[in-house]
């Protein structure tokens, strides 16, 4: 028998454990693509005589390794790609994501699955206290002139429930349990506050047999959602505004693959392949319109989670809106267009001044984050105005 074929099995072999051996060291050669979201990369081993005798030094040059590995990138892609083919199911960490894979390539994000399951904690006078604040702030920016509206964004898992693993649901129905948002809904109309109820709305529009309102890929609403979301957004805020909302010029609707925000699960799950079920969505062709000056524009302060981000773009690429300030998550304070961190803390701002810029507060977020009242938003705006 010919040894041409062993030697170069041999030397294949021996090329390939080079190869990893140089890229271990050389990160920057690494292959397989960047992986997507939370990665905590363990701190170089430090050596020491008590590492090595109780062993810790060890452990911890093995998970240095681990993680940078020649081909870590594609070894984890690969692992993913196996689990998610044959089982089914998305890698479980300890931080970051956690996605639930369903038949057809529906994903969804587990947070929004507990929610949906889990009752609301909060008691009937939190509730009606919450909705007396958000009035009261409500109140306060109308006597300077400055209109606020409450965006609530949908869940992906209440309105789809159907495509949500059934096992997830812990053998409780969604649609028996009332969350705070549900319970706090009513109060909110009682009070008088201004609000988007995206949740009643979708449902409509999916019962009104319309689709593409999420992505099966994605967990925010789609640019097709967006758009007609914005629409009615300009309803609601333009009749208050000294400088309204212009139209958003809608030229055509191309079909086209999932992209952008509307592939946002799929990313993190950090695969090989694209996903097999990845049906065509619609996505509005906006047309920048050139009527309105930019001084006369409406300048919108956002308060917002990543939901807002979505109707920030379109309103942008429409050349709606004037360059403003998005408070993200009321943590920190990013300039818009572009979402540049900017220096300064939220808890310096002095509002009564910052807030004279602004012809409305438009505060975006997800019914689960209403708990939390806006992150803080509602109790440092009712505190600091009188």
């Amino acid at each position: 028998m010919s040894r041409r074929l062993p030697v170069l099995l041999t030397c294949g072999f021996f090329g390939w454990l080079w190869l990893i051996g140089i890229l271990t060291f050389l990160p920057g050669l690494q292959i397989g693509g960047a992986l997507r979201g939370v990665i905590e990369k363990p701190a170089a081993p430090a050596w020491s005589l008590q590492g090595v005798l109780d062993g810790s030094s060890f452990r911890a040059a093995e998970n240095w390794f681990s993680s940078h590995v020649g081909l870590h990138n594609l070894w984890v892609r690969l692992d993913n790609q196996v689990s998610y083919t044959l089982l089914r199911e998305s890698p479980v960490r300890e931080t970051g994501t956690r996605v639930v894979v369903s038949p057809g390539d529906w994903l969804f994000e587990h947070v929004y699955i507990t929610a949906a399951i889990t009752p609301s904690k909060l008691s009937a006078d939190e509730l009606a206290d919450m909705a007396a604040r958000i009035q009261r702030v409500q109140t306060k920016l109308e006597r300077r002139g400055t209109r606020l509206l409450l965006v609530v964004a949908p869940s992906k898992v209440e309105l789809y429930p159907e495509h949500v693993p059934p096992a997830h649901f812990a053998g409780r129905d969604p649609a028996a349990i009332l969350t705070s948002y549900e319970r706090l809904r009513p109060l909110l109309h009682e009070a008088g506050v201004e609000f988007y109820d995206g949740p009643e709305r979708f449902a409509a529009w999916k019962a009104a047999g319309h689709g593409s309102l999420f992505a099966r890929t994605g967990t925010h609403w789609s640019y097709y959602a967006i758009y007609h979301v914005l629409e009615e957004l300009r309803e609601k805020l333009n009749p208050h505004l000294r400088r309204p909302l212009p139209g958003l010029g809608l030229t055509s609707l191309d079909y086209e693959q999932p992209q952008r925000t509307d592939t946002d699960l799929h990313r993190v799950l950090n695969l090989l392949l694209p996903p097999f079920h990845e049906p065509i969505q619609p996505f509005p062709v906006i047309q920048a319109q050139d009527e309105v000056p930019a001084e006369d524009l409406p300048r919108l302060l956002w308060v917002n989670d990543s939901f807002g981000l979505g109707l920030i773009d379109t309103l942008y690429r429409a050349n709606a809106m004037q360059p403003t300030h998005s408070l993200y998550y009321f943590q920190n304070i990013y300039s818009l267009p572009g979402l540049h961190r900017q220096d300064g803390a939220i808890t310096d701002i002095e509002w009564e001044s910052y807030l004279a810029e602004f012809d409305a507060v438009v505060v975006v977020l997800t019914e689960i984050a209403l708990e939390q009242q806006a992150w803080g938003f509602f109790e440092a705006l009712d505190t600091a105005l009188d």
